[in-house]
Formats: structure tokens, C-alpha cells, sequence
């Protein structure tokens, strides 16, 4: 689907799950980007929610702005496109077995990182390897998978299973390429050599809060960069990142739905598209930690209890859709029939929790963080009318992110990015190693058609996606509230006149002209 600019006002709320923690602090690339200018360099300068804990790759996220410093430090090996479809990048060309077992991928000849060593297959295989042990929240994409290099130029990798997204993934921040010397030594952590279009310009940075990077000249693919210089400057709060664009501080940034008509009226360039849903992770599906939720009749309930009409007029301004679903409306698994399954009706919702034996509730830690405390309220009110006392848990810092897929919380809000891809949705938050499943549940009927999607084609693969979709909501794996709109701005419609982002969340650096 297009990105539209929007040109209406917007409702008031925040957007929920923003993984971000610390605000700008000083100006310590003010200098750097003066002499830039001076210079005739073309310079971009770009606010991020959150700051990252490192630039180690195994540490380094997929999704959102905070891909931004990775992207611009280390290349992939493969690239997703708009509609979902993956291209070469760094590999040249790539083959996928029939079983989607065997994933192999030819790198470009002559490749190096920016210190002039060169980016061959024992980087790529030592950089995916390192992402499986570091520690990061990308790990289980690549968990199980085994890295051969035949030669200099070959990536081979070996899944146990089907595993029809492994190209996609070398998108990602699995598909990172970094020196495996820096990788061994920790260096790649505060000072990383590059393989990637920029290299961090270390002087002119300020850990925490302010990351500029210089254009590479011999980067393979340089002249897809259009920018000389690029900083990064970490905003937490949206209010801040909005003020920045409209005083002229920075260039672009994502921006929440009640700030686009503001945006608007001052004159900045809003990009939307349909690239979200909003609602509750019911992670604790086997009720491991809570019993109730091991019970689908409670979870339907859960479903129930929220007006999601309401929350689409009032809370989204209008700038979202009531769903059931976790899948985007331009995918093949989504079936508008299933936006009717849970209507909102309390009796009924507080009937099933009598028939489970959970009339008087239970109590549940649900996490906080960044911007989402709005819905906090919400949640714990309607929760509320099943006697489900909710302890709220504030969640701050570069680890909140792996607090959340730890596991650690039975129910949490979330604004989850989606994709035109249906497998990449199922592989993302089905699959008992999926990142999104972050309990690891395991259902042997689900766990069926989730092996055939892996192998599935044509029409039959369509099918089996909508039959996932329709278990999952029948047996309530989730709680969502709508389908919502996001909202990238920039100063002028010529400096970003399309997002090639398949999850339509922000735009790739090479978007910006």
C-alpha cells in the first residue's frame, strides 16, 4: 500500500509501546554540522525515540527508528522492498531451497569495511553467529541456524525446520555485517568499523544522545545515499521530536497521530499508511504464570471488555480501524468477517469468566513505558469490570525492551508494526521461537499449519494463512483494539517523497533525497 499525506486534523492520545528512554541532552554535534554546512556537505539530521545499548550487532533491533544507526553502520545482506519482496544487497544473489530449509547467498566481489578489510563470508557468518549467543531480542530469528562458507563469497545458512522467512531475516538485524575482530575484542561496541554506507564519526558524537556519521565514498552502493552527513539525535518524548522538526533542529522523525494535523498546519510534510496494530499480547496463553489465562474462555472475555469502535474514534482520532486481528488488511490472512467475532458486550464478557471459575478476577503485572501510559488507564479500568486488578510496572532505559521479550509480563499493551507478508506476521509472532511469542507457546494445532505456511505456495499458501488467522482469534492469542495508521514527518515533500519501509513504520535511509 502507498504512503498518503494526510491533511486532517487528529483526536489526542499517545502512541503506546515506544522503546525509548533517555531525552536530548547538550548539543554535542552542534560544531560538526556547522562545518559541514560550511563545506557544502549535504547534511540530514534525524530524531530517534530511543537510545540503543550499544552498537554491537547482536544487540541491534529490527524494528523502529533505532534501526537508523545500525542501517548506516552495517550493511545487510539482503534487502526487503516495499511489497515485501526481498532483493539482493550486499549478497548479490540468493536461492531458497524448495524445502525452505537451505537459504544460500553469493556476496559482491570486492566489498570492504571501512577500515579496508574485507567484507567476505567469514564476516557474515561471523556476525550471525555472534547474534545467536549475544544476548539481543533478534536472536531466535536465527537460533537454530547453521552458518557454512563453501568459499570467500558464500553464505550458506541451515535451518531444522522449514523456515520460509530466512531471506527476509537477512534483511533485519541478523543480516548485519560486522568485523569479526571487533566482534571478538568488544571494539564493535563504542567504536565499530563499518560496512555499511557511513561510518560513525566518533568525535563528533555524544553516547546517549547525539550520533553523527559520515558518508563512505566506497561503499559498494554509495550512490543510493543521497546525504554526506547524517546525525542521529535521541528524543524520547514525541512533543520533543515535533518541536525539533517545526523549529528547524531536525529533519524528520516519526510522529504520533494527534500531532499530524499540527504538523500539517506548520507546514511539514506527513507521510501515512495503515502499518500498525494496537492492542494486548495475552502472552501467558498456557497460564503458566497466571492459571486464567490458560483458559480461552477468559481470554475471550478480555476480548470483549473494549469498545474498540470507541477507541478508534476517540482514542485514534479517527486515524484507525477496529480489528480482531494482527494482521495488516493488505495481507492474504486477513478476513474482515473475523473483525466481528468479539463484540463489545461486558454481561457476556463477565458470563465466560463465570463459567471459567474466575468471577473474581486475579491480579496481573502489566508493563509502562515511554509513551503508552495513556492506554494504561484504559486497560486497567476495562480489565477492571472483570475484577482483573492490574499492577502497573514502569519500564525505563535501553533494557526494556528485553524485559519485555524475556517473558517476563503475562499481559502487555503493544503497537506492533505489520507487513503485507502474512508469513512474516506468523513467523514474528506465532512460531514457538518466534520473538513475539515471548512465552514460547506451543498449541499442536496451530503448530501444523504453521509448518505447511512455511512451504506453502500460491493459493494454498493464502488458505492456510487465513486458517492461522482464524484459530489464532478463535482461541483469542491476542486482544486487539485497532488497526492504525503511523506518521513519519519531514520538512519538505522533495526531501522524502516515498517510503520503501515494507512495515511502514519509517523510512530506509536511502528514502531521503
Amino acid at each position: 500500500m502507498r504512503w498518503l499525506r494526510k491533511c486532517r486534523g487528529i483526536g489526542s492520545a499517545a502512541v503506546v509501546v515506544t522503546l525509548a528512554s533517555v531525552a536530548l541532552a547538550g548539543c554535542a554535534g552542534d560544531e560538526p554540522e556547522a562545518a559541514a554546512a560550511q563545506s557544502g556537505e549535504r547534511t540530514l539530521t534525524l530524531g530517534v525515540s530511543g537510545e540503543p545499548q550499544s552498537f554491537d550487532p547482536a544487540l541491534q533491533q529490527s524494528g523502529g527508528d533505532q534501526r537508523w544507526r545500525w542501517q548506516a553502520t552495517f550493511d545487510s545482506l539482503l534487502h526487503c522492498e516495499e511489497d515485501g519482496s526481498v532483493v539482493p544487497n550486499a549478497a548479490e544473489s540468493y536461492t531458497l531451497s524448495k524445502d525452505a530449509r537451505t537459504l544460500t547467498m553469493k556476496l559482491r566481489e570486492g566489498m570492504t569495511f571501512s577500515d579496508g578489510s574485507p567484507v567476505d563470508a567469514a564476516a557474515a557468518k561471523a556476525t550471525i553467529e555472534h547474534m545467536k549467543v549475544g544476548g539481543g531480542s533478534d536472536a531466535g530469528r536465527v537460533a537454530d541456524v547453521t552458518v557454512k562458507t563453501p568459499d570467500d563469497r558464500t553464505v550458506v545458512l541451515e535451518a531444522p525446520r522449514p523456515t520460509g522467512q530466512l531471506p527476509t531475516f537477512m534483511c533485519l538485524a541478523p543480516g548485519a555485517i560486522a568485523q569479526p575482530e571487533q566482534i571478538e575484542s568488544g571494539a564493535v561496541a563504542s567504536n565499530p568499523v563499518s560496512s555499511g554506507p557511513y561510518v560513525l564519526d566518533v568525535a563528533g558524537s555524544t553516547s546517549g544522545s547525539v550520533y553523527r556519521f559520515e558518508k563512505r565514498d566506497d561503499y559498494w552502493n554509495a550512490d543510493a545515499y543521497a546525504y554526506d552527513v547524517i546525525t542521529f539525535v535521541t528524543m524520547s518524548e514525541a512533543t520533543a521530536r515535533l518541536n525539533a522538526l517545526m523549529s528547524g533542529e531536525i529533519d524528520g522523525a516519526t510522529i504520533n497521530y494527534d500531532q499530524a494535523g499540527e504538523a500539517e498546519s506548520a507546514g511539514l510534510h506527513v507521510l501515512s499508511a495503515p502499518g500498525t496494530w494496537t492492542g494486548l499480547y495475552l502472552n501467558d496463553r498456557a497460564g503458566e504464570r497466571v492459571p486464567a489465562l490458560g483458559d480461552v474462555r477468559v481470554r475471550r472475555a478480555i476480548n470483549m471488555v473494549f469498545d474498540r469502535q470507541a477507541v478508534a474514534d476517540h482514542i485514534m482520532g479517527g486515524e484507525a480501524t477496529p480489528t480482531t486481528q494482527i494482521f495488516n488488511p493488505s495481507s492474504a490472512a486477513f478476513d474482515p468477517e473475523l473483525d466481528e467475532r468479539y463484540p463489545y458486550d461486558i454481561e457476556a464478557a463477565r458470563k465466560l469468566m463465570k463459567e471459567a471459575g474466575y468471577s473474581g478476577g486475579f491480579e496481573v503485572e502489566v508493563p509502562t513505558q515511554g509513551e503508552n501510559p495513556i492506554y494504561a488507564p484504559m486497560v486497567a479500568q476495562q480489565l477492571g469490570l472483570l475484577n482483573i486488578r492490574v499492577k502497573e510496572v514502569p519500564l525505563t532505559g535501553p533494557t526494556a525492551i528485553t524485559d519485555i521479550l524475556g517473558g517476563r509480563f503475562s499481559i502487555m499493551d503493544a503497537r506492533m508494526s505489520t507487513s503485507a507478508s502474512s508469513l512474516f506476521s506468523i513467523v514474528e509472532a506465532l512460531e514457538p521461537g518466534s520473538i513475539w511469542n515471548v512465552m514460547q507457546t506451543e498449541d499442536p494445532k496451530l503448530q501444523h499449519l504453521l509448518d505447511e505456511a512455511q512451504v506453502a505456495r500460491g493459493e494454498r499458501a493464502d488458505e492456510v494463512y487465513r486458517e492461522i488467522n482464524e484459530y489464532v482469534v478463535d482461541q483469542a492469542w491476542f486482544a486487539p483494539w485497532v488497526a492504525e495508521n503511523t506518521f513519519f514527518a519531514v520538512r519538505d515533500a522533495e526531501m522524502l517523497p516515498a517510503m520503501s519501509d515494507p512495515f511502514k513504520f519509517n523510512p530506509y535511509l536511502r528514502d531521503f533525497k
